[in-house]
């Protein structure tokens, strides 16, 4: 190889190391990143009021009331107050609906038809035990459970 003329050295030692730009930071996030945490908010957002809704509606309030009387259905002196209570709670529902005038003045074998009435309705001996409840002592705790049974269904199914 052939020495540099001094000029050529002169002028290489003016050069620099070439410089790498600075790495580029994760701040600020670029607007994808934004549009998404917006989007991931705006889903938490909706699914906390869709949840908030559904605990404030009817079927909610009754389910929650529902399991409290089964978790009082396992005290033997409780069970005529627990199908008392089955049967309040059951009238209350349907007070609740469109037809609250018609079914407000419903009793006896009217009732016991409008709660077999449909899509997971009543049986007739269920039904009978839920008009009755109110008037009659309980004893039968096997009937008691199925109507707390049925009335989980019917609530569920019910508009």
């Amino acid at each position: 190889m052939t020495p540099l003329s001094p000029e050529i050295q002169a002028e290489l030692a003016k050069l620099h190391d070439i410089r790498l730009p600075e790495p580029v930071g994760w701040w600020p996030l670029a607007p994808g990143w934004w549009g998404l945490i917006a989007l991931v908010v705006l889903v938490a957002l909706a699914a906390l009021a869709l949840d908030y809704r559904r605990r404030r509606t009817v079927r909610f309030a009754a389910l929650h009331e529902l399991a409290a009387l089964k978790d009082r259905l396992g005290d033997d002196a409780a069970a005529p107050q627990v199908a008392a209570d089955l049967a309040v709670l059951v009238r209350r529902i349907v007070l609740t609906g469109p037809e609250a005038q018609r079914l407000a003045r419903m009793s006896g074998p009217d009732w016991v038809a409008e709660l077999g009435r449909g899509k997971g309705g009543f049986s007739d001996a269920s039904a009978a035990f839920v008009a009755n409840a109110p008037y009659a002592p309980a004893r039968d705790r096997a009937a008691l459970a199925t109507a707390i049974t049925e009335a989980e269904t019917w609530i569920r199914r019910h508009k």
